[in-house]
């Protein structure tokens, strides 16, 4: 096929916000595009071996033990979104607007994420120890992998380089950690470890990528060293409480499900219902990554002007379904390939689990699309209200269904706190997002 024809290809098939961003001729464009490759491959790389080396560790732990290490795992992933205090938006918009500032910025952003990581993995420890007192080993699962909530302070020096457009000087750094922990768990696998040494290298991924991200930084820093400001840390707390108190909603109807399905079913069901969550979330990388590439662009649109920003979310919304539908479809009819291949026999119950819950990707590519709209017209209150009802949608219905249909009373609640966080509840609350998703899907 010649190089005209690929282009008319392209012409024909992409929208035009999407052709603009990858045809950009800029300086700071180009870095753009640039960046979103090193992202992409970063994240699909990591994928792939996450899921090659995750289910190794499924099929030699088996649903019961799998199930009680992802109950732990969802359990700390309600500190998590504390300790991170869903601050990347704000830190990398400061960034782009002044980079000459960012040793503040990020000094101040770092020392407040240590703090919150180390209380949120007390927290975590003494609240589980109230909830489970009798379960000695639980509690030990916790304390070692809520570690991980203090070395994920790092991240932040991430940050920096995303701001720059830069990610490529992080890549290979990150991917050597990963490659060290996946490496480590091999060695576990072949000498048939206990569930405890697994957990450990939760935290040890975390411990290896603050090494590997400060490698990277002392090869391109920052103009001064990082210190913090009391004022900018307040104002970062301002801006950031609700998209905290929002994230831990989010992680409610994102999570809740996998701490009543233990609770109400057992462990081993909790396991397979969490191998086939562990795939479709792999999914998750593709949106993430764009989103993350796309958001510059999309704030220099809105500064250029009001219309011309809403046609490019139209686009992106628009793009994002169909891209959603298809890795959707796709996933359904391979599941029970995909199951067998990767988990054996023992997660046959999974196949179906994972037919169903799959499109749960299309609100989650939804979702992802619609944060650059919530941060670039800073609706901080009426997503805080969107999350929580969404939340209570999910408890409400998995107490329901999960005592109905079993497992599958979980996919259904999944699908339904989604659907309802990222297309009922934001519709009927706010009317200019209505206006975009009724522009974008039926065309006015």
């Amino acid at each position: 096929m010649s190089a005209l024809s690929l282009k008319e290809l392209r012409d024909k098939c992409l929208p035009g916000v999407i052709r603009e961003w990858l045809e950009a001729t800029t300086p700071p464009m180009q870095r753009a595009i640039g960046n979103t490759g090193w992202l992409l491959f970063d994240r699909v790389f990591r994928m792939l071996i996450g899921l090659t080396v995750g289910a190794w560790v499924a099929r030699y732990l088996g649903p019961a033990r799998f199930g009680e290490l992802a109950y732990v795992i969802a359990f700390i992933a309600f500190f998590q979104v504390v300790s991170g205090l869903q601050a990347d938006g704000f830190v990398v918009r400061d960034l782009a607007r002044n980079s000459a500032g960012a040793a503040v910025v990020l000094g101040t952003a770092l020392r407040l994420r240590i703090v919150a990581g180390a209380a949120c993995w007390l927290s975590a420890v003494v609240l589980m120890r109230l909830l489970h007192p009798q379960e000695e080993r639980l509690c030990l699962l916790v304390a070692v992998v809520g570690a991980m909530l203090v070395f994920q302070a790092s991240d932040t020096v991430d940050l920096w380089f995303e701001s720059q457009s830069q990610s490529k000087r992080t890549v290979l750094a990150k991917l050597a950690s990963y490659l060290f922990s996946n490496g480590i768990k091999v060695a576990l696998l072949l000498a048939k470890a206990p569930l405890i040494a697994f957990a450990g290298v939760i935290s040890l991924e975390s411990a290896a990528l603050a090494v590997a991200l400060i490698a990277a930084y002392r090869r391109f820093p920052t103009q001064g060293r990082w210190r913090a400001d009391l004022a900018q840390a307040r104002d970062l707390l301002h801006l950031c409480w609700p998209f905290v108190a929002s994230g831990a909603m989010v992680t409610v109807y994102m999570r809740i499900d996998q701490i009543m399905l233990r609770d109400m079913l057992g462990e081993r069901e909790l396991g397979i219902y969490a191998a086939a969550l562990t795939l479709v979330q792999a999914l998750n990388v593709v949106p993430a990554t764009l989103v993350a590439s796309l958001a510059p662009f999309i704030a220099r649109k809105k500064g250029r002007g009001e219309a011309e920003y809403r046609d490019a979310l139209v686009i992106i919304f628009r793009f994002f379904a169909m891209v959603a539908l298809i890795g959707a479809g796709l996933t359904a009819l391979a599941s029970p390939w995909i199951v067998s291949l990767l988990y054996g026999p023992q997660y046959r119950s999974s196949a179906p689990v994972l037919s169903a819950l799959v499109f749960v990707i299309v609100f989650v590519f939804q979702g992802l699309a619609q944060s650059l709209w919530v941060v670039n017209d800073n609706v901080r209150i009426a997503n805080l209200i969107g999350t929580t009802l969404a939340a209570l949608v999910s408890i409400v219905a998995n107490l329901v269904l999960i005592r109905k249909f079993g497992v599958m009373g979980a996919v259904f609640s999944y699908l339904l706190a989604q659907g309802a966080s990222v297309a009922v509840i934001p519709c009927l609350l706010r009317r200019d997002l209505f206006a975009l998703y009724k522009r974008a899907f039926l065309g006015r």
